[in-house]
């Protein structure tokens, strides 16, 4: 009996240490992930073509989307469960090791591997390269994010109706030629869509409120759309 209590004793200081790093905030280190192979529940391999991307940052904080998808950015939080938390989306880590990481959710499990190349291809715009006419909205078409704002006045960029990224479907049934996101806007939910595009290269939106947008180059994988006194500066994901 003197035994036992004596091993209870000793496994107590164990128990609490165990307790405290299993309340502990989890984290994973700064890293970039790349969508390698996608199974079901059932471990079948599933064909896919919108390969996931994840990078982790510093202070708890993402980026990730899926191939010419919406890019979604925030904080993400990991419980004791190993429940990978992005507020838009949720996974459980299945493993984690320095050259695989494995999620799984209701639909299935994915398995990253290190992005050692650049998922991201920043546009230098060529001062030489005059822009080409656009004479047809299938010529933009795709998802495109905006990587750069520039306004003639201090002040006159608002975060709350400035747009932060495109999704140009061309003719549709609906009538509608594609989306636009500002401030906040889940993807589900654009605040504008784009309703007509004329010869003078002038993509008419209405949604919230009604706007008109330039299109000043829209080539090599780059689009620019001016707004008054502002221009917005497109990339599109590889």
């Amino acid at each position: 009996m003197r035994n036992v209590l004596l091993l209870l004793l000793l496994l107590l200081p164990v128990a609490a240490f165990c307790k405290d790093k299993k309340h502990k905030q989890l984290k994973l280190p700064v890293s970039r992930w790349q969508e390698v192979k996608r199974m079901g529940l059932d471990s079948s391999i599933i064909p896919f073509q919108d390969t996931l991307f994840v990078t982790f940052l510093k202070k708890d904080s993402f980026i990730y989307h899926n191939l010419n998808g919406f890019v979604y950015r925030g904080g993400y939080t990991i419980n004791e469960d190993s429940l990978l938390d992005f507020g838009t989306a949720r996974y459980k880590i299945a493993t984690k090791r320095p050259n695989m990481l494995t999620l799984v959710d209701d639909k299935g499990m994915y398995v990253l591997a290190p992005d050692l190349s650049d998922t991201v291809k920043i546009i230098v715009l060529d001062t030489n390269d005059k822009p080409l006419p656009v004479t047809n909205i299938d010529q933009m078409i795709g998802h495109w994010t905006v990587y750069k704002r520039e306004a003639k006045e201090v002040g006159a960029i608002d975060a709350a109706t400035s747009i932060t990224a495109a999704y140009i479907t061309g003719p549709s049934t609906d009538g509608k030629l594609g989306y636009v996101y500002g401030g906040q806007d889940a993807k589900n939910n654009p605040s504008w869509y784009i309703k007509s595009f004329g010869i003078d290269q002038v993509l008419e939106c209405d949604g919230k409120n009604l706007r008109v947008l330039k299109v000043i180059k829209c080539q090599k994988g780059e689009m620019i759309l001016e707004e008054s006194d502002i221009k917005y500066y497109f990339k599109q994901f590889k």
